[in-house]
């Protein structure tokens, strides 16, 4: 969410050769893996309000039109989603739900499993949950750490990760959307830290991309030593938004690719959000790939539009994906 391969056999002498000459292997031209997008709202009233229509907090609701639309999303050639987890300390709106115990309701609960359930046979090959504490909940807004809230957010997180890990679905779970701190944000930091402390040592490390960075990405890459110390995880996830002030998705891409390496960061990148089926986006960080030779699994579309006809989500549902499949994502 925008915050402000077949071989043949050799001759014999040729596969002599290769056993006793090494081998330069090109980096990929493009990701590994069809991608797709993040499906987290099913309809907009007035092409805007997306409130009422939170895939897994209105499932029940939408079951009919969700199993419909993800049909079309796969057909569209989409293989691969992101799915948020919305709460907070308050009442359920239709997108975010209640968690003012420490968990979701058991109604929430279930409506999480059963979407990823029509997920799972609607075809998709992997997900990714990323967690989006609201209001009081959300850590971007602190000034200083609020212990209460911080247990209520851990306590969503380590409560629903037995429900992600029996839905049969290969995953990852994104700990916080866009939480990687930039080097000026004190408060995140220590958020992030202790909750990569607190989620490693009971789940390890295996199943997240810890906390997922968007604009102002090669500062944030700063501060990966402080939050993951010397067990960050294996796979990354950044969001790519281009505009004048941030610059395109392409120098994103590539300051990016820059700063984690200095800092001896090679893992693979999933690119988890960038604009909805735009061809500026998808031909940029293409050629990003090619020219640093980052290794990018997948990518999931965010549901706005370049010309962000509304704040934080203009198109649901997102079932096209014409640009990025055309390139190749």
């Amino acid at each position: 969410m925008l915050r402000t391969h077949k071989w043949l056999p050799l001759a014999a002498a040729t596969l002599l050769a290769t056993l006793v000459t090494p081998i330069a292997v090109a980096a990929p031209a493009g990701p590994l893996a069809a991608g797709g997008s993040n499906y987290d709202f099913y309809n907009l009233t007035n092409g805007c309000d997306r409130e009422a229509y939170g895939t897994v907090d209105s499932f029940d609701r939408g079951r009919d039109t969700i199993t419909t639309q993800l049909r079309q999303m796969y057909d569209a050639g989409q293989r691969r989603l992101r799915i948020g987890i919305f709460h907070q300390h308050g009442p359920d709106s239709g997108t975010v739900m209640d968690s003012s115990t420490g968990d979701l309701s058991p109604v929430d609960r279930q409506q999480l499993v059963d979407l990823l359930a029509a997920v799972k046979s609607a075809g998709f090959q992997e997900i990714e949950l990323a967690f989006h504490p609201q209001g009081a909940d959300d850590p971007h807004n602190w000034d200083a750490m609020d212990d209460s809230a911080y247990q209520e957010d851990w306590g969503v997180i380590s409560k629903l990760h037995p429900l992600i890990a029996a839905a049969g679905i290969p995953y990852r779970i994104d700990l916080l959307n866009e939480g990687m701190p930039m080097s000026n944000e004190t408060v995140l930091r220590s958020y992030a830290q202790r909750l990569w402390s607190d989620y490693t040592g009971q789940f390890g490390s295996d199943d997240t991309v810890g906390f997922s960075m968007t604009v102002w990405i090669a500062d944030r890459a700063t501060q990966l030593p402080a939050v993951y110390g010397d067990n960050p995880p294996d796979l990354f996830d950044v969001h790519l938004y281009g505009d004048s002030w941030n610059g395109d998705e392409y120098s994103q891409f590539v300051d990016a690719d820059k700063k984690m390496t200095e800092l001896g960061y090679h893992q693979q990148w999933i690119i988890g959000e960038t604009y909805f089926d735009d061809g500026t986006a998808a031909d940029g960080i293409r050629r990003a790939i090619a020219d640093t030779g980052r290794s990018v699994r997948y990518l999931t579309q965010w549901p706005l539009t370049r010309a962000q006809k509304c704040s934080d989500v203009d198109q649901a549902p997102p079932v096209s994906y014409a640009a990025f499949s055309a390139a190749g994502f």
